[in-house]
């Protein structure tokens, strides 16, 4: 079958086209033609992503002090260089139509947080105006959306209108499946993000040019805009010295990490596969220690809590998890806490069946309905 995807493909951070890639290769293994579908993202509840994303001279004052001001310039210099890679990397690597225009036997919405009202409410992705006739999800979010924020917005009916048209609901964490059961009356499955579905275990990349082999290295994963109290770099760095390991900080830079690496999605892979232990407050961040059983901490913040709760509770890793980010938390957990990775090596393959069996038969019957 011809299957597009939507999701936020715009993103440009390793966890976003990493799930895409994912998703794209675990379809085509299973015989399908894959595009990735356009779309032009709404950000009318957040003016200040607008104008993030809205180059014009009037916002030239914007960008100086968002980037150049605030950010500044070698934090600048490094998302310019990761922009123009990961656009490069994209078009390599993936083929795209448009949601509207382009006719598809199928389309996937997800995954990511395709659900969320956090920036605006982008219609395409709850299946309005989408040009096929068998909608699926899989593995989407609504990240902090809840229905008191759908409600605020007057979103539910759009939202409960089209999620009722889909032919199969899945999503990648709890919060999202109470969302639907209320809005319409469904429990959708809960499946595993697409880095997990999809299999890495026999693909690697050489990773040589970032002059790694031999280094024993903690590796840092977070946003560049956090991470950055001092108190917080102070805890991870003692940490780190009294390990006798360089911090690494790839694909988002850190001023105050030892070495920072610009590195494609396959590249920040490996990269998780040699380190010695892994700190992260992100969702993908998450899934790549998992997948690659690198001892972790993993510190929550409130605009993802939903999500990595969910994720840590199902792997068993709360026990890993930071009330906050101090040395004596973090040895605390690394005395007391050693992460059993043959039982989370278990639930991964439990979940990766499960989720094959969900988009096997959702497959199935969308060809069936098209023969």
């Amino acid at each position: 079958m011809n299957i597009g995807i939507l999701t936020h493909h715009t993103v440009i951070n390793q966890g976003a086209v990493m799930q895409m890639f994912s998703l794209k290769n675990w379809l085509e293994k299973n015989g399908h033609n894959v595009s990735i579908l356009n779309y032009t993202k709404d950000f009318d509840f957040d003016p200040i992503e607008r104008k993030r994303y809205n180059i014009s001279i009037g916002n030239i004052p914007f960008f100086i002090k968002e980037y150049l001001i605030k950010k500044g310039l070698r934090l600048t210099w490094f998302n310019v260089k990761k922009q123009i890679l990961y656009k490069k990397y994209i078009s390599r690597n993936f083929n795209f139509k448009f949601y509207a225009i382009d006719d598809m036997d199928a389309v996937i919405v997800g995954s990511d947080e395709v659900f969320s009202l956090a920036t605006g409410c982008n219609m395409m992705m709850y299946g309005h105006g989408v040009n096929t006739k068998h909608l699926i999800s899989y593995a989407p979010s609504f990240g902090q959306t809840d229905m008191a924020r759908i409600e605020k917005f007057h979103c539910k009916e759009l939202i409960a209108s089209g999620l009722s048209k889909f032919d199969a609901l899945s999503v990648r964490d709890v919060n999202s499946a109470e969302i639907i059961k209320e809005l319409i009356g469904v429990d959708p499955t809960v499946v595993c993000d697409p880095v997990m579905l999809y299999d890495f275990t026999n693909e690697h990349t050489n990773i040589d040019r970032f002059h790694l082999d031999g280094k024993k290295y903690m590796l840092v994963y977070s946003m560049d805009r956090w991470m950055s109290e001092p108190s917080e770099i102070n805890a991870i760095k003692t940490y780190a010295e009294k390990k006798g390991y360089i911090t690494v900080s790839a694909g988002t830079f850190h001023k105050w990490c030892d070495k920072n690496i610009l590195c494609n999605p396959m590249e920040w892979l490996e990269i998780f596969r040699n380190a010695q232990e892994v700190i992260t407050d992100t969702f993908h961040g998450s899934v790549l220690s998992i997948i690659t059983n690198r001892p972790s901490f993993y510190y929550i913040r409130d605009l993802n809590s939903n999500k990595l709760m969910s994720l840590y509770k199902y792997f068993g890793l709360e026990d890993r998890i930071l009330d906050k980010i101090a040395y004596a938390d973090m040895e605390k957990i690394q005395n007391s806490s050693k992460t059993d990775f043959a039982a989370v090596n278990e639930k991964l393959s439990e979940l990766r069946k499960l989720s094959e069996k969900y988009l096997i038969e959702s497959l199935s019957y969308a060809e069936r309905e098209i023969i």
